[in-house]
């Protein structure tokens, strides 16, 4: 048998006045999500492309087999030479070597390459 909750919740309970807050409460939280994507710098909609910059449609098979390209798929937006050159996309790629840690032959470099 199951309980009866319409004597705890229920419209007799609240006033407008308290459904106009929530409803306001509500759009604020809605509006704040918005604006801090906005905020935030997200990119636009925008298609994956191959290394020689054609598309790549999942859905129709165009090219799906395909690997994707960051320099022709974000590169058109953003200055890849800078990315590139950043601290987390290099991550000790630089000093990569077969022969970094005689100890740990997995470990390649000081960075993430290589590691688990």
């Amino acid at each position: 048998m199951k309980p009866d909750l319409s004597k705890h919740f229920g419209p007799k309970y609240y006033s407008r006045s308290d459904y106009l807050i929530l409803q306001v409460m509500m759009a604020f939280v809605a509006c704040f999500f918005i604006a801090s994507s906005v905020w935030a710098g997200t990119c636009a909609t925008f298609h994956l492309k191959t290394d020689k910059g054609e598309q790549i449609n999942p859905i129709t098979g165009e090219n799906a087999d395909q690997p994707y390209s960051t320099r022709q798929s974000c590169g058109s937006c953003h200055d890849y030479s800078k990315i590139s050159d950043g601290y987390h996309f290099q991550m000790g790629w630089a000093k990569a070597n077969d022969g970094f840690s005689n100890k740990y032959p997995w470990v390649l470099s000081p960075g993430m390459t290589g590691k688990f």
